[in-house]
């Protein structure tokens, strides 16, 4: 398998609020899509980026499954809205055999029509649509705000494909896991921070693929801070720097007695506790401690009453049920 949990991001709610940080890049995004496709003609007269885009809408392959829209001129009988069928082929009135269509475009089509009406009609004006398409499709899920499938009817790349999700949630961490499922299965790890850099990056998406973007890890910070609460780690994040996001110890806090409860296994269902001295870290900050997803700060208050109401309002809070942890003796 390619990750950890493959079936996880499915069940996962996301929330609908932008961080900052997310919204900036995705404006980015937003922005450099905005040029490419702004555009209308150049000095020497090449296409618009409009008409290259119904270039590539035209070059669509028909395939199983999708629905289409044929009319001829003049022939209100003859208008029909078929299903491709698993074998690629179609059935029309007055014509005696299955029609093969899959694999072919829709001016090929068209002709192809023509030629089968020509049998029983003068001249047949054949027009066709494609009232849904099925036949080629991507996917995507996890920390995007609307897990969906997208038909690729035109040539869609890794930055459309977020945007069609709505865009990523504040839960996003830094890389997308792009999953190829044609010909064979294989894995592209790709690092967003570095999409806007690098436009090679910005990959075309294939039939069949799936495009799953994995929630940052979470750290918690709960006690005597200012604003205790629940920090996707993005970057490597230093215990100091997760009491100053949490808004820094309060004046009454034990510094030297900082609580770092950590999972002691990959499941998460047993811990380990270490006592750190916030003072000596502030005088050496090279004593500092580096945070792994879902390592748990606490930061103790001057009394034991205080402290122990504190735990107790924490894991009863529901930290200890997300972390799968028992209480702490």
């Amino acid at each position: 398998m390619f990750f950890v949990k493959p079936v996880m991001f499915f069940a996962r709610f996301v929330t609908k609020d932008t961080g900052l940080v997310v919204a900036l890049l995705l404006s980015l995004l937003t922005a450099s899509t905005t040029v490419v496709f702004g555009q209308q003609t150049t000095s020497a007269g090449e296409p618009t980026s409009a008409n290259r885009t119904d270039e590539k809408r035209n070059d669509y392959r028909i395939g199983a499954g999708d629905v289409l829209l044929i009319e001829v001129a003049g022939e209100p009988d003859l208008r029909r809205k078929v299903k491709v069928m698993e074998q690629g082929t179609i059935r029309l009135p007055y014509i005696d055999h299955d029609i093969k269509v899959s694999g072919l475009t829709e001016r090929e089509m068209t002709e192809l029509l023509r030629q089968e009406f020509i049998v029983i009609l003068k001249e047949p004006q054949v027009t066709l649509y494609i009232d849904e398409y099925h036949a080629r499709m991507a996917s995507i899920a996890g920390a995007v705000n609307q897990s969906k499938q997208v038909a690729l009817t035109r040539e869609i790349r890794l930055y459309d494909l977020i945007s069609m999700a709505g865009g990523l949630t504040d839960k996003a961490g830094n890389i997308v896991q792009l999953i190829h499922t044609r010909p064979e299965d294989s894995l592209d790890i790709i690092d967003i921070r570095e999409l806007v850099r690098r436009p090679d990056l910005n990959r075309v998406i294939r039939d069949g693929d799936f495009v799953n973007v994995p929630e940052a890890g979470i750290i918690y910070v709960t006690g005597n801070v200012n604003k205790p609460g629940s920090f996707p780690i993005k970057d490597s994040i230093k215990l100091s720097q997760a009491i100053a996001m949490a808004g820094g110890v309060a004046a009454d806090s034990r510094k030297k007695e900082i609580r770092l409860v950590r999972a002691s296994d990959a499941s998460q269902t047993a811990a380990t506790e270490q006592i750190v001295n916030l003072l000596e870290i502030e005088k050496d900050p090279g004593k500092d401690i580096i945070l792994k997803p879902y390592d748990v700060v606490m930061v103790p208050e001057s009394t034991r009453t205080k402290q122990t109401k504190t735990l107790i309002q924490a894991f009863a809070g529901g930290l200890a049920s997300a972390l799968g942890w028992g209480i702490l003796r």
